[in-house]
């Protein structure tokens, strides 16, 4: 080492600028919470959605099952020309078709909740409704009035209540309400 030159230890200190700081535990636990709630809220928003867009579903299926069993059944009792039986939960009609008179049943079976059209002339089975809570059958006269004399029957209104079970037991219920006048069914007093 040369003369005059003494090995000085330099030391530097470096402070820490306020910018550069880490968070604190406060401050993380805080954002924590916060981020928590924001995800408790987006979630149940979600579920509230999916259970919304699956009840959705069910009104859409249930009214499309319904217009088509109003159609085919509506098409079916105008049709008819003489009444055989009626009950509470069942009837049977002489209907007119292409290929001549046919003997049907229309009956309803609360267990499994069906509507069933049964042909007596062919023995074809087939279930026209189902998911069916109640089924009401009320019989008409031609002005109107309810009647239980099978002779006087000239109409047939059906009430019916579907209903689908969703996620968590949430319940989605439609109405069908609609009554039928058998136009080619003569009545003489």
């Amino acid at each position: 080492m040369p003369h005059g030159m003494e090995r000085r230890a330099s030391v530097i200190t470096i402070h820490a600028s306020s910018s550069r700081r880490g968070f604190s535990l406060v401050e993380v636990m805080i954002a924590t919470t916060m981020m928590g709630f924001l995800m408790a809220g987006i979630t149940s928003t979600l579920i509230f959605m999916l259970r919304s867009s699956v009840s959705l579903g069910n009104y859409a299926e249930m009214n499309r099952d319904g217009s088509y069993f109003l159609e085919k059944f509506g098409r079916e009792i105008r049709m008819a020309s003489q009444v055989n039986s009626i009950s509470r939960t069942a009837f049977i009609v002489v209907v007119a078709n292409a290929s001549g008179d046919e003997t049907v049943e229309y009956a309803y079976l609360s267990a499994p909740g069906q509507l069933i059209r049964t042909s007596l002339t062919s023995g074809t089975k087939e279930v026209l409704l189902d998911n069916i809570s109640t089924l009401d059958i009320g019989y008409y006269n031609i002005l109107g009035g309810k009647t239980s004399n099978i002779n006087e029957v000239k109409a047939v209104q059906l009430r019916i209540d579907l209903i689908r079970v969703n996620v968590k037991n949430d319940n989605s219920d439609h109405i069908i309400s609609a009554r039928f006048n058998m136009r080619n069914r003569i009545i003489t007093n």
